[in-house]
């Protein structure tokens, strides 16, 4: 009995360990990510049209390698420790970051970026030592939880990284932020145990391929609802007439406010996972997201904006970790990083598309595009699935 206890409470460390983790490192990438765009403008010698394109092409780059080797590295989980993984990913993000601040090449940043995302898939291993330590009851809380640190790193970094740009220029916000890369690094190596191998899981109950790929779908689209913003946030500012000066601080503070919804929803939504059917969940959620980004363009100035954002994000944040807990104790670490993979590919694809449309076209165009998109998704989704999910929901 004592020895139950002590496996327990072991767990639990692990899983604050792994959350903290996390956190941390999400804080340190998204410390980068808010003020890259305008590092981008910055160092170019090209055009608005053209600099806007490779600051679509730079952002997108890191999650768009993520997502091709996502898969790859969790289906490593039963070759190698997810430990021994989940180091390497910190290892190589802390390296690469700090080499960002050194570059002020175009296309050699693009290069760092790419490789960055195919080193990277550290949330993939972080969300098979979850599984692995998490009883079939205690997954969707935790997945909720652990999706929700992630969120809150991404959160807290923004004002803090644009106002370290700001204060110490950009070359300095890249070396502290490789700087607490190192130290997440350190703090896992030491207080994370060890976890074992991930065995393969046999074909017997096995989620269908359709039903995967149809939560593969609407991860995607729902995660460009949340990851699109920033890219194009300077274009919104200026519309908004902000003075240039104050563009930057602005940037971080709305990414905070629409970060801390985020967090809510994510953690939120997970919550009533044992409520509410699942499947009805992820189509409200997906629904309620499209419908506010649409009603972006009502938003006249950076108040009311910010505030129709909070709500969007709130909603679509919690659709991967409700897809997510639906199938992660029925599948092997290869198909957890598949999931996973929709969240990688969504972070490529929102500011790509975002950039894309916007130099093309205009902002109402891309609210509709995204809206209209992910309403389809989760209807295709919502129809697509068993009874409506309810067999899935069986799996929770």
């Amino acid at each position: 009995m004592s020895e139950v206890i002590a496996t327990s409470a072991g767990q639990r460390r692990d899983f604050v360990v792994v959350s903290t983790a996390q956190f941390s490192m999400a804080f340190a990438l998204n410390f980068v990510l808010v003020f890259l765009p305008f590092y981008i403008h910055t160092i170019s010698p090209l055009g608005d049209a053209a600099t806007l394109r490779w600051t679509g092409l730079i952002v997108g780059a890191a999650p768009a390698m993520a997502a091709f080797g996502s898969t790859f590295w969790g289906g490593l989980s039963d070759r190698f420790s997810p430990k021994t993984l989940f180091e390497r990913g910190m290892l190589s993000h802390a390296i690469l970051v700090t080499l960002m601040g050194f570059t002020t090449d175009l296309r050699l940043l693009l290069l760092i970026r790419i490789v960055q995302g195919f080193m990277g898939g550290i949330s993939t291993i972080g969300l098979i030592i979850v599984a692995a330590i998490s009883t079939e009851k205690e997954l969707p809380r935790r997945m909720g939880t652990y999706q929700s640190a992630l969120t809150l790193g991404q959160i807290f970094a923004p004002p803090l990284g644009a106002m370290a740009a700001a204060a110490f220029n950009f070359r300095g916000a890249f070396l502290a932020s490789g700087l607490m890369l190192f130290g997440v690094w350190a703090f896992a190596h030491l207080a994370l145990s060890r976890i074992p191998l991930q065995p393969r899981r046999p074909a017997a109950g096995a989620i269908p391929r359709r039903q995967i790929w149809l939560a593969w779908l609407v991860s995607l689209v729902g995660t460009m609802h949340i990851v699109f913003l920033p890219s194009v946030l300077p274009t919104i500012l200026r519309g908004f007439e902000i003075p240039e000066p104050r563009q930057l601080v602005t940037a971080g503070l709305i990414v905070f406010a629409y970060g801390m919804a985020a967090a809510a929803g994510s953690y939120g939504f997970s919550r009533l996972a044992g409520r509410i059917p699942v499947g009805r969940l992820i189509l409200a959620t997906s629904l309620g997201a499209a419908l506010c980004q649409v009603f972006l363009y009502l938003g006249s100035g950076p108040v009311a904006f910010t505030l129709i954002r909070m709500a969007q994000t709130g909603c679509a944040a919690g659709i991967f970790p409700l897809i997510l807990a639906q199938i992660a104790t029925k599948t092997q670490g290869k198909t957890i990083g598949l999931i996973n993979t929709a969240r990688f590919a969504g972070n490529a694809l929102g500011p790509i598309m975002a950039t894309f449309i916007l130099s093309q076209s205009n902002l109402p165009t891309l609210y509709l595009v995204l809206g209209a998109g992910l309403a389809l998704a989760a209807t295709g989704n919502y129809l697509g699935t068993p009874a409506g999910g309810k067999s899935a929901e069986a799996g929770c």
